[in-house]
């Protein structure tokens, strides 16, 4: 163990130190995580840097439960930063807490010397992320470029550098508290008067829709802005948009012609302001989400025109099927409903739960951004008031546009699929 502060421990306490540690290595081997916790707290006492010592905490940490984990970390925080690789392997371990304050100073130190490496590029602009720090993370612009240029010009945080830049541009506090008064007005629905207002406009068979414009929405919304694309680099705008689109399609959303973006940035907002009911996230989620907070900002400024349209939370249609579980009261003995959807078997399972009389599935194909637009416009409304589940994903809000345009009413059941389970 030379060269890691043993050469200053007296004969006797360097026993103890040893012996501490052979005890954690031991205890680690029988998996007894709070015994090494308690051995590797002794060896503390005698000398609290070493990398074996650290090495063995790590590798504790990989089992630990919750307060292990806890105990684990304030422990490695009372070492030292000696060694860049160990020092980033800690700051994971805080990261994967949540400590990001306390990973910051380890990650400061070491990120640019491993250029990015042992998870350190991550750690680091996701954590300036989460606590705020969007001057320093749009700071770091020229080492991300860097990183990706190793990587064929490419890297995911550049969605993350995107988020810092629409944030900086929108005063938090005030839309925080312009949603907070939304929530606290007539105009924010709990689900029990959504759920009344879905059952009205079945029963009259007027035109409807319920859009829900989450973080991937906002995502959508914001690679199809005008006012976005003068504010990000073509590479971050690409990210931000890739890392939602890949889950609906195999075609690169940066192949897509900027024509067929466009359409779907249309069809998106039209879907949005002519909703009837828009979900949003509230502003007590979004008071600790600093993750997402520019991607919906420039969303809110772009959808939520005047602000005056009835609300609700993303979370109403999972508490109307809580409530309801397979919607059945709400949506059960229809004698037609279609059901657009990315989600194999689905239509099928919705049928028999609800009881419906005809089931018309427009299942989309995981086509190019053009095919599947088109596929969505081709959709056949019967008649004013046919009633639509759209489970799209993130073409749900260009689907509930498109159906209500033709008299329909379009529900986004997106976030309750799970109602329906097989």
């Amino acid at each position: 163990m030379s060269g890691d502060g043993t050469d200053r421990l007296t004969a006797a306490s360097e026993r103890d130190f040893v012996s501490a540690l052979t005890q954690a290595e031991d205890d680690l081997d029988k998996g007894d995580i709070g015994a090494v916790i308690a051995d590797c707290a002794r060896a503390f006492d005698k000398w609290p840097d070493i990398r074996f010592l650290r090495q063995t905490l790590l590798k504790a940490c990989e089992t630990a439960n919750a307060q292990e984990r806890k105990a684990i970390c304030d422990l490695l925080l009372r070492t030292e930063m000696r060694d860049a690789a160990q020092d980033a392997d800690i700051a994971a371990a805080l990261f994967n807490e949540g400590r990001f304050e306390e990973a910051l100073p380890l990650l400061r130190d070491v990120v640019h010397g491993l250029k990015g490496e042992r998870f350190s590029a991550w750690n680091y602009i996701r954590s300036l992320e989460a606590t705020g720090r969007y001057d320093e993370l749009i700071d770091s612009a020229d080492f991300l470029d860097e990183l990706a240029a190793a990587q064929g010009g490419r890297i995911s945080l550049y969605s993350q550098l995107a988020n810092a830049r629409l944030a900086k541009t929108f005063q938090r506090k005030i839309l925080l508290q312009d949603l907070e008064n939304a929530g606290k007005s007539e105009l924010w629905l709990s689900p029990d008067r959504v759920g009344i207002m879905i059952r009205e406009a079945v029963q009259v068979g007027e035109p409807f829709s319920l859009v829900s414009m989450g973080y991937d929405e906002a995502k959508i919304v914001c690679a199809t802005s005008l006012h976005a694309s003068l504010l990000l680099r073509p590479v971050e705008m690409t990210e931000m948009a890739e890392a939602v689109w890949q889950r609906v399609s195999d075609t690169a959303f940066s192949d897509c012609a900027p024509s067929t973006q466009a359409r779907l940035g249309r069809g998106y907002r039209q879907g949005a302001r002519e909703a009837v009911i828009l979900c949003l996230p509230s502003s007590d989620i979004l008071q600790n989400d600093r993750e997402h907070f520019g991607f919906f900002a420039e969303q809110d400024r772009e959808v939520r025109v005047g602000r005056y349209k009835p609300c609700a939370g993303l979370d109403v249609m999972p508490a109307l099927a809580a409530a309801d579980p397979g919607l059945c009261s709400l949506l059960g003995d229809l004698p037609f409903a279609g059901i657009v959807t990315t989600h194999e078997g689905l239509a099928s399972r919705i049928a028999e739960t609800c009881r419906l009389g005809t089931a018309n599935e427009v299942f989309l194909q995981r086509n190019g951004l053009d095919e599947m637009l088109t596929q969505i416009d081709e959709v056949w409304v019967p008649y004013p008031g046919a009633v639509f589940l759209v489970a799209a994903g993130a073409l749900g809000p260009y689907a509930c546009g498109q159906i209500v345009a033709k008299g329909g009413i379009a529900l986004d059941v997106e976030s309750c699929v799970g109602t329906w389970a097989a």
